[in-house]
């Protein structure tokens, strides 16, 4: 086969992979952080770069919330807990769904899903500790269930996942800020997202301690 300058077969079908890595890795970070503004979570940043070792591309959002030590309220507590269990769903939530996009199967090969082993122990974990469901199959149930309350959460606000997901293709890394100005000026729902970024600020930013009692009116409790 004639060689045409622009590099190997093995060098295209590996740029291939990396760029198909790397949009799949954003539109999971970006599943992350859409659930976690939806939920009064402070994300900064988000990005997604080559991990040198092991040459592949990795991502993560970080993120601020109601450090669940802290709350004394029992209501609370639970909606802090599932939140952080759901957070870490949401990632492989928003990979699956964009693949039935574009494929049009529901089924995630196993081979795709190994960037998210580390968020289905942590998710795990909490449900362990905190006892939020009792073992066997009414955990198995229970961890479906919520699964299919994180993809309808994200599927409706879709959007702006793939808005976010476009944007850190593009850039590799998103602040606060950066999330701010694209989702309360290139969504859909711009007034909803003006309400919500207004609503964290207030939580995180706030120079008083902001009271249980206030963050479960926030949140609607």
């Amino acid at each position: 086969m004639a060689n045409n300058g622009s590099g190997s077969i093995q060098d295209i079908r590996k740029k291939f992979h990396e760029t198909h890595e790397l949009i799949s890795t954003s539109y999971h970070e970006s599943g992350h952080t859409i659930y976690g503004l939806l939920h009064f979570m402070k994300i900064d940043p988000v990005y997604v770069f080559e991990n040198k070792k092991t040459k592949r591309i990795e991502g993560f959002t970080h993120y601020e919330s109601k450090d669940i030590e802290t709350v004394s309220d029992p209501e609370l507590l639970l909606e802090r807990v599932v939140s952080e269990i759901c957070f870490s769903y949401a990632g492989l939530a928003a990979e699956k769904y964009y693949f039935k996009l574009v494929s049009g199967s529901d089924k995630l090969p196993m081979f795709l899903r190994d960037g998210s082993s580390d968020d289905t122990l942590y998710s795990a974990s909490l449900i362990n500790k905190y006892e939020v469901s009792p073992p066997g199959k009414k955990r198995y149930d229970y961890k479906k269930k919520l699964i299919r309350g994180v993809t309808k959460e994200l599927t409706n606000n879709w959007d702006a996942v793939t808005l976010v997901s476009h944007n850190l293709f593009q850039k590799k890394r998103l602040n606060f800020y950066d999330l701010k100005d694209l989702l309360t000026k290139k969504t859909k729902n711009k007034e909803f997202w003006k309400e919500q970024f207004k609503k964290i600020e207030y939580i995180y930013n706030s120079a008083e301690n902001v009271s249980d009692h206030k963050l479960k009116l926030i949140f609607s409790i």
